[in-house]
């Protein structure tokens, strides 16, 4: 099993559990941007804390094709931090991001749609989301690969971002420096 059909068996079960969530990371930025490898499929994942139990029992399901850490996702909901889930036939990686309270945080996933991607219907960040986030993962850790990301998102998808959006948020998250950046890269290089 590939990473698109790992995708898509993960976005199954989550709507199949009514888990809300939305797919984020690299998989966005391919999704909007270009292709390129992924080691992970990063998912930011709702799960208030009284539903943690009727979750819980939900991935527990998963066990045998997937390794499934219960204390570590009861840790992550409880902190707002990330668990993750290994395919093990294949050795993928899919990371869960609960969602917090962070205003940024509940105005993407409150923006995620729904996109099509090889038949099925999945729930996906926005282009401007995700060149966002990309900015911020950018800024904190000056890895390349975020604000490639983010380039290629921005230039592909110009003609179909909600600039005011955008710009509203690039300059609350203070990553104006990153975004002027983002507009100055030559992405042939990248191809």
């Amino acid at each position: 099993m590939g990473q698109v059909e790992l995708l898509r068996v993960i976005s199954t079960f989550l709507d199949t559990h009514k888990i809300p969530y939305m797919i984020t990371g690299a998989w966005s930025a391919i999704f909007y941007g270009r292709p390129r490898a992924s080691h992970d499929i990063d998912f930011v994942v709702e799960i208030p804390k009284k539903e943690v139990k009727r979750v819980l029992k939900a991935l527990e399901a998963l066990t045998g094709e997937f390794l499934v850490q219960t204390e570590s996702i009861k840790e992550a909901v409880k902190y707002k931090s990330m668990f993750n889930i290994i395919h093990l036939p294949t050795v993928l990686k899919l990371d869960f991001w609960i969602l917090t309270s962070g205003k940024f945080d509940q105005s993407r996933f409150k923006r995620r749609k729904k996109v099509k991607i090889l038949d099925q219907f999945m729930k996906m960040a926005t282009a401007e989301d995700t060149i966002l986030q990309k900015l911020i993962w950018y800024k904190m850790g000056e890895i390349e690969k975020h604000l490639v990301d983010a380039a290629f998102v921005y230039q592909i998808q110009k003609k179909n971002l909600n600039f005011n959006y955008l710009n509203n948020w690039v300059k609350k998250l203070g990553i104006e420096e990153n975004y002027q950046k983002l507009k100055k890269i030559d992405l042939e290089q990248y191809l």
